[in-house]
């Protein structure tokens, strides 16, 4: 083990830099695009004169589409990217505090949330309740980024749930109550066209991303107590399998 200071460089500031700067641009893209769908359907410039048409379909409706569209792929891209902060998060932390996995094919077996929730758990000594903090929600940022990077379909930009996501979480964070409520069977032959979709809007942005903070705030509130741990003998120190 090794002897260096826990915390040397300070991890909190650093995700919380990346953190502050992803609700800054989700808004700032999110907000353009928004506007540009009310301007639509308000009727207002450069959509105050559409063209004449006998196409039943509402005027610049593609462009409303586009828009809103925009809006959903902007949601999409932050939760990738904060998938990302959360495992350059977790692997800093690791150096700092100085353990390895034992075996760590098996630790990650089920995801790397899943790996660093055990091994910090057991060297902070805690079951994770005291601490309030939405593993389950965090564990769905990872699985929503799985799904945006290797999911979807050539016809439509929209993202499914599948089948593993429900069976480990039944009603998913990152969708449409609506689309929920009327959910195909998921044996069903269709249920990967029907699915729910991956929906990340600016409030369950906002509350994946207030639990990755929270989950840093209590670490480093509370890191005497993984100076506890790395006080102890080596034949002593928890194991973190």
């Amino acid at each position: 083990m090794g002897t260096g200071y826990l915390f040397c460089m300070d991890v909190r500031y650093f995700l919380k830099k990346r953190t502050s700067f992803l609700r800054t641009y989700y808004n700032s893209i999110a907000a353009a695009f928004e506007n540009e769908k009310r301007k639509i359907e308000e009727h207002q410039p450069p959509y105050d004169n559409p063209p004449y048409s006998e196409d039943p379909e509402p005027p610049y409706l593609e462009e409303w589409i586009d828009a809103d569209t925009s809006v959903k792929l902007t949601g999409l891209a932050c939760i990738s990217m904060l998938s990302e902060i959360l495992k350059l998060y977790f692997e800093e932390v690791r150096r700092d505090i100085g353990f390895e996995f034992s075996d760590k094919r098996k630790a990650f077996r089920n995801g790397f949330v899943e790996a660093y929730r055990d091994a910090l758990g057991e060297i902070f000594q805690t079951d994770w309740i005291e601490v309030g903090v939405d593993f389950a929600l965090i564990e769905q940022i990872v699985l929503a980024r799985n799904l945006t990077q290797h999911g979807g379909n050539i016809t439509t930009w929209d993202i499914n749930h599948d089948a593993y996501t429900f069976t480990k979480h039944p009603k998913p964070f990152f969708a449409q109550r609506e689309e929920l409520d009327r959910m195909p069977d998921r044996e069903g032959p269709f249920f990967h066209f029907l699915a729910p979709s991956v929906d990340v809007n600016r409030e369950r942005l906002v509350a994946a991303l207030d639990q990755i903070d929270k989950l840093a705030d209590w670490i480093e509130d509370n890191i005497d107590r993984a100076r506890k741990w790395r006080s102890k003998p080596e034949s002593e120190e928890t194991s973190t399998a």
